[in-house]
């Protein structure tokens, strides 16, 4: 059960580590409040996360209209990557709290259809050869743990080095989200 622990909190460490909507998310609003945003961000992650282990441990190895998932999971993104870009001076200024950020972790979760294909592949798989379900996702869960919050913390002290310019960050991420939505739109339509 360690292994698979291990094993989980190692390779989950590739999916939280690659560019993708929740690092986007962190980047651009997880400054304020590092600690609290990225609770939120991973607790709306982690549902879905649950929700799949749960589902391939009673033996679900399909999701019906996944494309239709994430297509309106893509629009989502593109929404709040618009809201970002758009409101990133507000950022700096409105210091109190970062609004719904389960909502974000849940909209960048199923709106990214590689969260899909790496769950239905590479998850399946895994869980099929060792299926330690609670270990394998406490160690998935735990790697996005550390990596976002090291993210947001050092996003943060950034945030204070970079002064006005942080406005420009905040903006590229935005526009970063709305390109990987895009991008999410053109991937499932071309399939």
């Amino acid at each position: 059960m360690i292994e698979v622990f291990a094993a989980s909190f190692i390779i989950g460490f590739s999916g939280a580590a690659s560019p993708g909507p929740l690092t986007a998310s962190v980047l651009g609003i997880g400054s304020r409040q590092p600690l609290r945003f990225v609770t939120g961000l991973v607790a709306g992650h982690g549902v879905p996360e649950a929700v799949m282990v749960a589902g391939i441990a009673c033996g679900v190895r399909d999701v019906p209209h996944i494309d239709l998932v994430a297509l309106l999971g893509s629009c989502v993104l593109i929404a709040l990557g618009a809201m970002q870009f758009l409101r990133a001076g507000d950022t700096l200024v409105v210091s109190e709290k970062t609004p719904m950020p389960v909502a974000f972790g849940l909209a960048c979760t199923l709106g990214n259809p590689y969260w899909w294909v790496w769950w239905l592949t590479f998850g399946v798989g895994f869980l099929a050869l060792h299926p330690s379900f609670t270990a394998f996702y406490l160690g998935h869960i735990g790697a996005d743990i550390v990596w976002l919050g090291l993210l947001a913390v050092a996003v943060s002290r950034g945030a204070n080095f970079l002064g006005r310019h942080y406005k420009k960050v905040v903006q590229a991420s935005g526009l970063a989200m709305m390109l990987f939505g895009l991008y999410f739109i053109l991937s499932v339509l071309s399939t």
